[in-house]
């Protein structure tokens, strides 16, 4: 990646800038704003349900919500172009500038995929918050939100292990022309044998994730959230794709010709 940063940023970088922008504009901190809230003691029965509801479901997006949803177009934008570039750079040793006949033909796809992983996510979330309605006989706020925050770090674990068993199925549908659904099902069985990786990025997304959000926090008065948020899209965006091929390539694939053209000319 860091090889060939400057003929992926072109197209990494405008999906991290948007990306950073939706992020300033429904404020993910408010996950960290409600930790923060629960340590002080500042959360009561009364409060507790709408607190939930607004710092960690769907509500948080409010009237920018059209914002996000763009931002979900425009990543997966970037992603299948990023597929195609990186797959023949490791094909071939060159790397297409705006292949974008050949990206279209995976952006359906793409976009379904995103779209799922988004969606499994909330849904896990909305699915705790409810449970958490179900709680009320527990009689303390301080006890039911600490088990919602904890129950939510696991969804996003599950997500993230789910994610890390699928990483290499977009290098076996674009590479080997499998259908998507065999793709899917032969990544998951390879991946699920390397369970460092999977599992590194089963829990290293939810810790990195948090992290950034209390940078942010801590950030806003001074607009600084968005230099952060573009930062780390700015990698994800740009690393994700790097990672899936060098781990098909290390499980699946053959001769990788871009190290070759650099070792040998």
């Amino acid at each position: 990646m860091f090889r060939n940063i400057l003929r992926l940023c072109y197209v990494s970088l405008p999906a991290a800038l948007l990306m950073a922008f939706a992020a300033h504009m429904y404020r993910p901190t408010q996950e960290v704003a409600l930790f923060i809230d629960l340590v002080q003691g500042n959360i009561t029965m009364d409060s507790y349900p709408s607190t939930l509801l607004n710092s960690l479901t769907l509500l948080r997006y409010g009237k920018y919500w059209w914002i996000f949803l763009i931002s979900i177009l425009v990543l997966a934008f970037a992603a299948a172009l990023l597929v195609v570039k990186i797959d023949r750079h490791m094909r071939t040793g060159q790397m297409p500038i705006l292949p974008i006949r050949r990206m279209l033909g995976i952006y359906p796809l793409m976009l379904l995929y995103v779209v799922c992983t988004v969606v499994l996510s909330e849904l896990g979330t909305l699915v705790v918050v409810g449970l958490s309605l179900l709680m009320r006989f527990v009689g303390n706020a301080t006890a039911i939100v600490s088990v919602v925050l904890a129950l939510v770090f696991a969804v996003r674990v599950l997500v993230a292990y789910l994610f890390g068993l699928l990483i290499i199925a977009f290098p076996l549908k674009y590479g080997e022309n499998y259908r998507f659904n065999r793709a899917l099902s032969y990544s998951a069985r390879i991946m699920f044998r390397k369970k460092r990786v999977v599992w590194g990025v089963a829990l290293l997304y939810p810790v990195c994730r948090m992290l950034m959000l209390t940078v942010a926090y801590f950030a806003q008065p001074y607009l600084l959230d968005l230099l952060v948020y573009a930062v780390v899209f700015f990698f994800a965006v740009s690393y994700v794709p790097c990672l899936s091929y060098k781990q098909y390539y290390d499980d699946v694939g053959g001769e990788r010709r871009d190290v070759g053209q650099i070792m040998f000319g």
